[in-house]
């Protein structure tokens, strides 16, 4: 029986990871949900800063909060035939408390990014966490986290053109081809 030790230990461990895995989608609908939101929109107000907040329900077990900064004109507009104005529209980001297959959730973000200039950019993952690993600080570093993003999307520059890919520049005639064979 000493060669069945280890596959015992692993099925022990297994039965032990499932119980968690309950345990952790009992606790979202007992009270991480309400955490969650509690803590962001405590930071919202404090931050003075506007979003919205959308809750995902369908699925029962992989529900997801929402905080989403909105949509408003860029700045940036084109005149079209008759000199009309078209105007393009900014998604300002979102960050999103999503429930995993296993109970634990993923925090991630969406990039800002400006409708009919340019393809998003793919999310950020900012972390993923047991239920019992939230608190105050954590919600806060998840928003801080958020918020780099938001600058540094903000902020883009050519500072550092070795990390810059052509994937990533944005501008006028950045789509034109720019061969100059002769």
């Amino acid at each position: 029986m000493e060669k069945y030790t280890a596959i015992k230990e692993k099925v022990e461990k297994y039965k032990h990871m499932l119980d968690k895995v309950l345990t952790w989608r009992t606790a979202w609908d007992d009270s991480l949900k309400k955490f969650i939101l509690s803590e962001l929109k405590k930071l919202l107000k404090t931050t003075d800063m506007e979003a919205t907040f959308s809750e995902e329900e369908k699925i029962k077990g992989l529900e997801s909060i929402s905080i989403k900064l909105g949509n408003r004109k860029s700045g940036i507009y084109e005149i079209a035939d008759g000199n009309q104005r078209k105007d393009f529209f900014k998604e300002y980001g979102t960050m999103v408390y999503s429930q995993l297959f296993n109970g634990k959730v993923q925090v991630w973000m969406s990039y800002p990014f400006i409708e009919g200039l340019m393809e998003p950019r793919p999310p950020k993952l900012i972390g993923i966490y047991a239920p019992p690993e939230f608190n105050e600080d954590l919600i806060i570093s998840n928003f801080e986290s958020f918020l780099n993003g938001l600058i540094e999307w903000e902020d883009y520059d050519d500072d550092d053109p070795v990390s810059q890919t052509p994937q990533t520049q944005i501008g006028f005639g950045f789509n034109q081809n720019l061969d100059t064979e002769e």
